[in-house]
């Protein structure tokens, strides 16, 4: 079996499929994680998830709070925050987030919305 990777850089068979099957699922590219506390034995596969699922929840342009998306991926606040975050990055798709605050400024709530580059 041929194992080819897309230009997002998703692994897919050749000889199995035309096309790839996570770029026609809309998935984000291959994430590249990094950082002083990274250890990608530890930590690749539970990052790759969050990152999928918040890409996931979001793809569809809606404004939601951080309280939100956690509700609907499961993951904690901090985390969905920071895959917020390096969404933003040209390596996991170079998407717009947009922030703006949720009621009454002051109060400190605010809500995001993704606009997908369509990488």
């Amino acid at each position: 079996m041929t194992i080819v990777k897309c230009n997002k850089g998703h692994p897919f068979s050749s000889e199995i499929h035309k096309n790839c099957p996570a770029c026609l699922r809309g998935d984000p590219p291959v994430a590249h994680f990094n950082g002083s506390d990274y250890s990608p034995a530890h930590d690749d596969i539970r990052l790759t998830g969050q990152i999928a699922r918040v890409f996931h929840c979001m793809k569809d342009s809606r404004w939601r709070t951080l309280d939100e998306i956690a509700g609907e991926t499961g993951d904690p606040h901090a985390s969905v925050s920071a895959q917020l975050r390096h969404l933003r990055k040209d390596r996991f798709g170079g998407h717009t987030v947009e922030k703006q605050p949720r009621g009454d400024r002051k109060r400190g709530l605010f809500e995001y919305r993704l606009i997908s580059s369509g990488s």
